[in-house]
Protein backbone atom coordinates (compact mmCIF):
# COMPACT_ATOMS: atom_id res chain seq x y z
CA UNK A 1 0.00 0.00 0.00
CA UNK A 2 1.11 4.01 -0.54
CA UNK A 3 0.51 6.87 0.61
CA UNK A 4 0.88 10.47 -1.71
CA UNK A 5 2.04 12.97 1.03
CA UNK A 6 1.78 15.88 -0.79
CA UNK A 7 -0.75 16.19 -3.72
CA UNK A 8 -3.48 19.49 -4.80
CA UNK A 9 -6.32 17.14 -5.85
CA UNK A 10 -8.86 20.11 -5.28
CA UNK A 11 -7.33 21.69 -7.80
CA UNK A 12 -9.97 22.07 -11.03
CA UNK A 13 -7.93 19.65 -13.52
CA UNK A 14 -9.29 16.76 -11.82
CA UNK A 15 -12.68 17.92 -11.24
CA UNK A 16 -14.15 16.30 -14.41
CA UNK A 17 -11.86 13.13 -13.32
CA UNK A 18 -11.21 13.28 -9.62
CA UNK A 19 -13.90 10.10 -8.55
CA UNK A 20 -13.12 7.59 -11.77
CA UNK A 21 -9.11 9.12 -10.68
CA UNK A 22 -9.71 8.12 -6.68
CA UNK A 23 -11.17 4.33 -7.91
CA UNK A 24 -8.25 3.88 -9.97
CA UNK A 25 -5.96 4.56 -7.14
CA UNK A 26 -7.22 2.57 -4.64
CA UNK A 27 -6.78 -0.48 -7.60
CA UNK A 28 -3.48 0.64 -7.28
CA UNK A 29 -3.27 0.25 -3.64
CA UNK A 30 -2.73 4.02 -3.35
CA UNK A 31 -5.03 3.98 -0.56
CA UNK A 32 -4.32 8.01 1.52
CA UNK A 33 -3.34 11.08 0.09
CA UNK A 34 -2.93 14.37 1.88
CA UNK A 35 -4.16 17.12 0.73
CA UNK A 36 -2.61 20.55 1.52
CA UNK A 37 -4.53 23.91 1.07
CA UNK A 38 -2.07 27.17 -0.60
CA UNK A 39 -4.35 30.01 1.15
CA UNK A 40 -7.45 31.54 2.76
CA UNK A 41 -9.26 30.53 -0.32
CA UNK A 42 -9.32 26.88 -0.34
CA UNK A 43 -9.22 26.24 2.88
CA UNK A 44 -12.82 25.05 3.10
CA UNK A 45 -13.01 23.77 -0.20
CA UNK A 46 -9.93 21.40 0.94
CA UNK A 47 -11.84 20.60 4.13
CA UNK A 48 -15.02 19.76 2.39
CA UNK A 49 -13.29 17.66 -0.47
CA UNK A 50 -11.39 15.26 2.48
CA UNK A 51 -14.42 14.94 4.26
CA UNK A 52 -16.45 13.13 1.58
CA UNK A 53 -13.66 11.24 0.65
CA UNK A 54 -12.86 8.23 3.34
CA UNK A 55 -9.00 8.25 1.72
CA UNK A 56 -8.27 11.88 1.37
CA UNK A 57 -6.59 13.61 4.50
CA UNK A 58 -5.69 17.38 4.35
CA UNK A 59 -3.58 20.35 6.26
CA UNK A 60 -4.28 24.07 6.01
CA UNK A 61 -1.88 27.11 5.94
CA UNK A 62 -0.24 30.07 3.58
CA UNK A 63 2.09 28.89 0.86
CA UNK A 64 4.81 31.90 0.06
CA UNK A 65 3.58 32.36 -3.84
CA UNK A 66 -0.41 32.90 -2.42
CA UNK A 67 1.11 35.71 0.17
CA UNK A 68 -0.41 38.04 -2.06
CA UNK A 69 -4.19 37.11 -0.73
CA UNK A 70 -3.03 37.99 2.58
CA UNK A 71 -5.26 39.84 4.52
CA UNK A 72 -5.44 41.27 8.10
CA UNK A 73 -7.09 38.13 10.28
CA UNK A 74 -6.13 35.54 8.21
CA UNK A 75 -3.97 33.98 10.54
CA UNK A 76 -6.11 34.42 13.33
CA UNK A 77 -9.02 32.76 11.27
CA UNK A 78 -6.59 30.02 10.49
CA UNK A 79 -6.02 29.27 14.20
CA UNK A 80 -9.47 28.73 14.84
CA UNK A 81 -9.80 26.71 11.60
CA UNK A 82 -7.58 24.16 13.19
CA UNK A 83 -8.00 24.43 16.76
CA UNK A 84 -11.74 22.85 16.18
CA UNK A 85 -10.31 20.58 13.18
CA UNK A 86 -11.63 17.38 12.67
CA UNK A 87 -9.72 13.99 12.18
CA UNK A 88 -9.32 14.58 8.46
CA UNK A 89 -7.07 17.34 9.42
CA UNK A 90 -3.30 16.04 9.89
CA UNK A 91 -1.13 19.30 9.49
CA UNK A 92 -0.35 22.72 8.78
CA UNK A 93 0.86 23.63 5.60
CA UNK A 94 2.15 24.38 2.66
CA UNK A 95 4.09 26.86 4.47
CA UNK A 96 7.44 28.21 4.24
CA UNK A 97 10.25 30.38 2.31
CA UNK A 98 10.94 31.00 -1.38
CA UNK A 99 13.75 32.99 -2.47
CA UNK A 100 10.95 33.32 -5.84
CA UNK A 101 8.04 34.31 -4.30
CA UNK A 102 6.79 37.71 -5.12
CA UNK A 103 6.16 38.74 -1.82
CA UNK A 104 9.03 40.30 -0.11
CA UNK A 105 11.26 37.81 2.00
CA UNK A 106 10.66 39.95 5.58
CA UNK A 107 6.64 39.21 4.90
CA UNK A 108 7.34 35.09 4.11
CA UNK A 109 9.43 35.00 7.48
CA UNK A 110 6.48 36.70 9.72
CA UNK A 111 4.02 34.91 8.14
CA UNK A 112 6.15 31.68 8.22
CA UNK A 113 7.17 32.20 11.94
CA UNK A 114 3.35 32.62 13.15
CA UNK A 115 2.06 29.63 11.54
CA UNK A 116 5.43 27.33 12.94
CA UNK A 117 4.00 28.98 16.68
CA UNK A 118 0.25 27.77 15.56
CA UNK A 119 1.48 24.45 14.73
CA UNK A 120 3.50 24.11 18.16
CA UNK A 121 0.50 25.24 19.96
CA UNK A 122 -1.76 22.76 18.72
CA UNK A 123 0.86 20.10 18.00
CA UNK A 124 0.37 19.54 14.64
CA UNK A 125 3.16 18.21 12.03
CA UNK A 126 3.98 20.92 9.42
CA UNK A 127 4.58 21.02 5.56
CA UNK A 128 7.54 22.64 4.30
CA UNK A 129 8.00 24.65 0.74
CA UNK A 130 11.37 25.68 0.83
CA UNK A 131 13.21 27.27 -2.52
CA UNK A 132 16.68 28.59 -1.87
CA UNK A 133 16.09 29.07 1.93
CA UNK A 134 17.50 25.97 3.68
CA UNK A 135 19.67 27.57 5.67
CA UNK A 136 17.07 30.79 7.09
CA UNK A 137 14.17 28.34 7.08
CA UNK A 138 16.68 25.55 9.25
CA UNK A 139 17.50 28.98 11.32
CA UNK A 140 13.65 30.08 12.26
CA UNK A 141 12.90 26.64 13.17
CA UNK A 142 16.09 26.47 15.50
CA UNK A 143 14.59 29.53 16.82
CA UNK A 144 11.17 28.77 17.66
CA UNK A 145 12.57 25.64 19.15
CA UNK A 146 9.68 23.85 16.46
CA UNK A 147 9.52 20.02 17.86
CA UNK A 148 6.76 18.89 16.01
CA UNK A 149 8.31 17.94 12.79
CA UNK A 150 6.88 17.61 9.27
CA UNK A 151 7.95 17.18 5.70
CA UNK A 152 10.61 19.40 3.66
CA UNK A 153 8.42 18.76 0.50
CA UNK A 154 9.58 18.38 -2.59
CA UNK A 155 13.28 17.59 -0.95
CA UNK A 156 16.15 18.59 -3.55
CA UNK A 157 19.93 19.06 -2.44
CA UNK A 158 22.75 17.07 -1.01
CA UNK A 159 22.42 14.27 2.23
CA UNK A 160 24.13 17.18 4.41
CA UNK A 161 20.84 19.81 3.85
CA UNK A 162 18.59 16.86 4.45
CA UNK A 163 20.08 15.34 7.52
CA UNK A 164 20.09 18.92 8.81
CA UNK A 165 15.99 18.82 8.61
CA UNK A 166 15.86 15.17 9.52
CA UNK A 167 17.82 15.84 13.28
CA UNK A 168 14.90 18.42 14.18
CA UNK A 169 12.01 15.85 13.20
CA UNK A 170 11.45 16.26 9.40
CA UNK A 171 11.19 13.79 6.66
CA UNK A 172 12.21 14.02 3.72
CA UNK A 173 9.72 14.19 1.07
CA UNK A 174 10.84 11.67 -2.29
CA UNK A 175 9.14 13.16 -5.62
CA UNK A 176 9.49 13.38 -9.52
CA UNK A 177 13.02 14.63 -9.04
CA UNK A 178 14.37 10.91 -8.89
CA UNK A 179 13.25 9.83 -12.11
CA UNK A 180 15.41 12.61 -14.15
CA UNK A 181 18.67 11.30 -14.80
CA UNK A 182 20.11 14.61 -14.20
CA UNK A 183 19.38 14.79 -10.46
CA UNK A 184 22.22 13.39 -9.31
CA UNK A 185 23.15 14.97 -6.22
CA UNK A 186 19.66 14.44 -5.17
CA UNK A 187 19.67 11.10 -6.23
CA UNK A 188 22.75 10.48 -3.67
CA UNK A 189 21.25 11.93 -1.30
CA UNK A 190 17.92 9.85 -0.99
CA UNK A 191 19.81 6.50 -1.90
CA UNK A 192 22.08 7.27 1.78
CA UNK A 193 19.39 8.68 3.77
CA UNK A 194 17.93 6.62 6.79
CA UNK A 195 14.68 4.85 5.40
CA UNK A 196 12.79 5.99 7.95
CA UNK A 197 13.24 10.11 6.91
CA UNK A 198 11.44 9.31 3.56
CA UNK A 199 8.28 9.09 2.71
CA UNK A 200 6.70 9.61 -0.79
CA UNK A 201 4.55 12.50 -2.68
CA UNK A 202 3.70 13.82 -6.51
CA UNK A 203 2.96 17.39 -5.84
CA UNK A 204 0.28 16.71 -8.56
CA UNK A 205 -0.75 18.31 -10.72
CA UNK A 206 2.43 20.14 -10.91
CA UNK A 207 6.56 18.20 -10.40
CA UNK A 208 5.97 16.59 -13.79
CA UNK A 209 7.92 12.90 -13.62
CA UNK A 210 10.87 12.57 -16.25
CA UNK A 211 9.07 12.02 -20.18
CA UNK A 212 5.77 12.63 -18.29
CA UNK A 213 3.45 12.32 -21.77
CA UNK A 214 0.25 14.15 -19.86
CA UNK A 215 0.13 17.78 -19.60
CA UNK A 216 -0.87 17.36 -15.90
CA UNK A 217 1.11 15.40 -12.99
CA UNK A 218 -1.13 12.34 -11.71
CA UNK A 219 -0.97 10.85 -8.23
CA UNK A 220 -0.64 7.40 -10.10
CA UNK A 221 2.83 8.34 -10.62
CA UNK A 222 3.58 7.74 -6.96
CA UNK A 223 4.18 4.42 -8.48
CA UNK A 224 6.60 5.26 -11.10
CA UNK A 225 8.19 7.41 -8.14
CA UNK A 226 8.38 4.06 -5.82
CA UNK A 227 10.01 2.08 -9.11
CA UNK A 228 12.54 4.60 -9.55
CA UNK A 229 13.39 4.69 -5.48
CA UNK A 230 13.52 0.91 -5.54
CA UNK A 231 16.75 1.44 -8.09
CA UNK A 232 18.26 3.93 -5.49
CA UNK A 233 18.06 1.48 -2.37
CA UNK A 234 18.86 -1.80 -0.81
CA UNK A 235 15.47 -2.69 0.78
CA UNK A 236 13.44 -4.90 -0.82
CA UNK A 237 9.96 -4.03 -2.87
CA UNK A 238 8.06 -5.40 0.11
CA UNK A 239 10.35 -3.71 2.59
CA UNK A 240 10.72 -0.41 1.30
CA UNK A 241 7.13 0.13 0.56
CA UNK A 242 5.95 -1.08 4.20
CA UNK A 243 8.41 1.38 5.48
CA UNK A 244 7.31 4.30 3.72
CA UNK A 245 3.68 3.84 4.44
CA UNK A 246 4.59 3.38 7.57
CA UNK A 247 6.23 6.68 8.01
CA UNK A 248 4.04 8.53 6.65
CA UNK A 249 1.11 6.91 8.60
CA UNK A 250 2.84 7.69 11.62
CA UNK A 251 3.91 11.43 11.09
CA UNK A 252 0.62 11.85 10.43
CA UNK A 253 -1.09 10.47 12.77
CA UNK A 254 -3.46 8.48 10.03
CA UNK A 255 -5.77 5.75 10.37
CA UNK A 256 -4.75 2.26 9.26
CA UNK A 257 -6.19 0.75 6.55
Amino acid sequence: MFIDSHCHLNFSCFDIQREMLLKTLRENNITKLIVPATHRAEWEQVSQLCKKNANLYYALGYHPHFLAYYDQGDLQYLQRLLENRDAKCVAVGEIGLDKFAKTSMEIQEVIFTEQLKIAQQLALPVILHVVQKQGRTLDILRQQNFTQGGVYHAFSGSKEVALAFIKLGFKIGVGGVITYPNSVKTKAAIAALPLESLVLETDAPGMPIYRQEQADNSPLNLLHIFAALLTLRSESEKDLSSQLYLNTRSLFSLSND
